[in-house]
């Protein structure tokens, strides 16, 4: 889709609220939405002509509608939230050797860390 000036320049607009609003860095964007970063930058400062494929992938990952009609946006708290989780992700990713069993020494190691943090927060609401 080939948006008028007019659009685009609302388009991008949302974007920088949305991106500021969420407290995300550039490079923090362009990880979550898997854009390269010199991409996020261009489509930031408006420069692309089309609402292409990863103008929509920045779109998603912020929660906002690229046409401007939908009237769901994720909050700031939920943007952070699934960057956390494509960090979280990507550290996984690094860490699994792609063996069975090396999926099963990952899982023990993330449930020892919940059973240690849910532990604290118990503690903390008493």
């Amino acid at each position: 889709m080939k948006p008028s000036q007019e659009e685009r320049e609302k388009l991008v607009e949302s974007i920088r609220r949305r991106r500021a609003k969420t407290s995300l860095s550039n490079a923090e964007l362009a990880t979550i939405a898997s854009v390269d970063p010199g991409q996020t930058s261009r489509i930031l400062d408006g420069k692309f002509r089309t609402v292409s494929g990863n103008v929509l992938r920045i779109c998603n990952a912020l929660g906002i509608d690229p046409h401007g009609e939908g009237s769901y946006e994720a909050t700031p708290k939920e943007v952070r939230e699934r960057a956390a989780w494509v960090k979280l992700e990507a550290a996984v990713r690094r860490a699994w050797d792609q063996t069975p069993q090396g999926a099963e020494q990952l899982v023990a190691v993330i449930d020892a860390v919940a059973k240690v943090t849910s532990g604290r927060r118990g503690k903390e609401t008493k």
